[in-house]
């Protein structure tokens, strides 16, 4: 039963969110081992996540969309995001020729860039929950895997506090390290906004977050309720998915990051406990990692069609 109280409701929600279905994950584990693939590996792995959430031991990476959350914030350049918008919809952006290539779908969901984000005014907890809503939209398209990703420039220094803040670490971790002084400076100053609110995940991601983060929350507990497994990309799921995990333990078993950009983003998701499925940084621009990934996971499902080995 809702509440009328925003967070409060969200966390109910997330709290109820649907287990993955272990016996198709099973049925996949036990399939491989008949066949000349090590059961163990990091295809077979992949094979088992996919069909856990698909809930057959037969998935498939047929039908896969991947969806461009755009924010801005205030001090950056709107234009940017705009123009990136633009040329998406021109199929002129790197990620288009990806997934022309794959059969992906694509589509950008915009979030009033605008009307840049400012963390230094209050962002009611009825507006963040809005753009929570709002990015549920991103999982309509239904299919066997959603792909998330944003376009949101200067989210960076964001994500990475709201992450530090929820982890209970403070500006002078060596985590910050991995970062050039002027944008670790701009982190701790996003830190001592949230000072005390470890305890307070989604409070962090109001006061300090924007809207992509925000709707990516919403689009990966969408995701959850259907059972669609995710690969992300980009720095507003990052914090969306240490936001969820900080809400409800496990609500972001569904999702895997398809790539990381950079060595900070590498840390940051071995502090969440997930790894990339692509090992090295696939560049290209927002998705572009995404449609990468993809293709490694229906390898992943083509392995399932191998013959077995003679008994």
């Amino acid at each position: 039963m809702l509440t009328g109280r925003p967070f409060d409701d969200l966390r109910a929600i997330a709290g109820q969110l649907p287990d993955a279905d272990s016996c198709a994950a099973k049925k996949v584990r036990e399939s491989l081992d008949l066949k000349p693939i090590d059961s163990a590996s990091g295809l077979a792995d992949l094979a088992a996540w996919l069909a856990c959430w698909q809930g057959t031991s037969s998935p498939t990476i047929a039908e896969s969309h991947i969806c461009v959350l755009a924010s801005s914030y205030e001090g950056g350049d709107p234009s940017q995001v705009t123009a990136y918008i633009e040329a998406t919809s021109k199929g002129a952006a790197p990620v288009n020729l990806l997934c022309v290539d794959k059969g992906i779908g694509l589509r950008a969901i915009q979030l009033a860039p605008e009307m840049p984000h400012s963390n230094d005014t209050d962002w009611p907890e009825t507006d963040c929950m809005a753009a929570v809503a709002f990015g549920m939209e991103a999982t309509a398209a239904g299919g066997h895997i959603l792909g998330l990703t944003d376009m949101a420039p200067g989210n960076a220094e964001r994500a990475i506090a709201i992450v530090m803040a929820i982890s209970g670490l403070t500006g002078n971790d060596p985590l910050l390290a991995k970062a050039d002084g002027e944008f670790a400076s701009r982190v701790r100053a996003l830190l001592e906004q949230v000072a005390g609110l470890e305890n307070d995940p989604l409070e962090v991601m109001r006061r300090i977050g924007g809207r992509e983060i925000a709707a990516s929350i919403g689009a990966l507990v969408a995701a959850r309720s259907r059972r669609l497994a995710v690969l992300t990309d980009g720095w507003a799921a990052i914090a969306a998915t240490a936001v969820l995990e900080a809400v409800t333990a496990g609500s972001t078993d569904h999702v895997r990051p398809a790539s990381a950009d950079d060595d900070l983003q590498a840390a940051i998701w071995a502090l969440l406990g997930k790894a990339p499925v692509i090992g090295v940084p696939v560049g290209g621009g927002p998705g572009c990692g995404i449609a990468v990934a993809v293709s490694v996971l229906g390898a992943a499902c083509s392995m399932l069609g191998l013959r077995d080995l003679p008994k």
